[in-house]
């Protein structure tokens, strides 16, 4: 599908679409700035999907110490994109801090195939990854992971479930027998995404189109998810959401990409499933929100605006308490999707789908971004994002 045809929907929607005038943003020069005073960065790394019909990929970009990036080569998943924009949010994730060999204590990064109805499995090495394992996602269109331990839930958006997967020593997968369980309002849902609360004790779901945010209790022993409970958004259009270490929930409203309304909301998440809301919708006044991350010392939210083609920035209280900071923290461009964080938060990376570009910031002590770098590299349509 070509760039021209996505265009046509609205982004956060499942629906992409172009703002009359985007293609003229560009991000403005700003000062430098100190280093935000949290421990010294080593290199890394930044990992996206290129989610192409003919032969999904990962490509690695490596990154410097400084948070520049540079190409580090590309990884085929042995499955196949759909090459079209998925309106999801964590179809790429990387897990644990462990040392990048393959052997004992193993670090994964595992990526959904969503032409292909696969989950891939790679090891993360410093020279790039080493593919380990493909399984079916159990069923169809997945485009959202989550891991806690050894226990991984894929999202199937069209079939409208979430299935449950064991994570063996060696990256391999096992399915978990009577882990299915479905989403409130299936498939026409149009569900973005799947995550544990810290504990692991519940599993979020947001649903785009039925405006609902479905829980699940996990229990501790068998794995296995128990619900929907089906709550209700402070707002519409839930899409992506993060937690706070303090297990609060952070979620994107993009209603239906209307003209100034993005916003987003937060939660408590309490042990029975039923959301408790702490800020209702905190408005950021621009366009379809969508993404959100929030950095390690849990004081900055950061949330992508597609149609606005720039990151708004929050003040994240320790009760949970959204302040809007900046709405206009930094300058994207055309369709800002995926973001992530390098490790410490010192360096944010965000993803546009137009043109594949990846836009890097420098995350300062006081919540402002300073403009580092624009990458080209992926096609349009690629999904997920996740740095190290």
């Amino acid at each position: 599908m070509s760039f021209s045809q996505i265009t046509r929907r609205l982004v956060c929607t499942g629906i992409l679409g172009l703002a009359t005038g985007l293609a003229a943003m560009s991000a403005p020069a700003r000062p430098s700035a100190a280093d935000p005073g949290n421990a010294p960065d080593t290199p890394g790394a930044v990992y996206a999907m290129t989610n192409e019909p003919a032969g999904n990929r990962v490509v690695v970009f490596n990154r410097a110490a400084n948070g520049a990036l540079s190409p580090g080569g590309s990884f085929p998943t042995g499955g196949m994109g759909s090459g079209q924009f998925e309106g999801s949010a964590g179809g790429l994730i990387l897990t644990g801090q462990s040392p990048d060999n393959l052997g004992g204590g193993n670090r994964y990064l595992l990526a959904t195939n969503t032409g292909s109805n696969e989950i891939t499995v790679f090891g993360v090495r410093n020279d790039g990854l080493v593919f380990l394992s493909k399984v079916s996602s159990g069923g169809e269109q997945p485009v959202s992971l989550t891991l806690r331990k050894n226990l991984l839930y894929v999202l199937n958006q069209a079939s409208g479930t979430i299935n449950g997967f064991r994570v063996g020593p060696r990256g391999e997968l096992t399915p978990l027998p009577g882990s299915e369980r479905p989403v409130t309002g299936g498939g026409p849902a149009d569900t973005a995404q799947v995550a544990f609360t810290p504990a692991g004790d519940v599993l979020v779901v947001t649903g785009k189109n039925t405006n609902i945010i479905d829980t699940y209790v996990v229990d501790q022993g068998t794995g296995l998810a128990a619900g929907p409970i089906p709550n209700p958004a402070s707002g519409v259009t839930p899409f992506g959401f993060t937690f706070t270490q303090r297990g609060q929930l952070v979620t994107s409203e993009s209603f239906q990409g209307a003209p100034g309304q993005g916003a987003a909301a937060s939660y408590e998440v309490p042990q029975d499933g039923v959301l408790i809301p702490i800020s209702g919708t905190v408005q950021n006044h621009r366009s379809d929100t969508c993404w959100v991350v929030i950095t390690d010392n849990q004081k900055y939210a950061y949330v992508t605006n597609a149609m606005s083609g720039d990151v708004s920035s929050y003040l994240v209280e320790p009760n949970g308490t959204l302040v809007l900071l900046n709405p206009i923290a930094g300058s994207v461009g055309l369709l800002p999707i995926d973001e992530a964080f390098s490790q410490n938060s010192r360096y944010l990376y965000v993803r546009s789908l137009s043109d594949g570009r990846i836009t890097s910031f420098r995350v300062e002590p006081d919540g402002s971004l300073t403009p580092l770098q624009t990458l080209q590299g992926l096609p349009p349509g690629a999904i997920g994002l996740a740095a190290r």
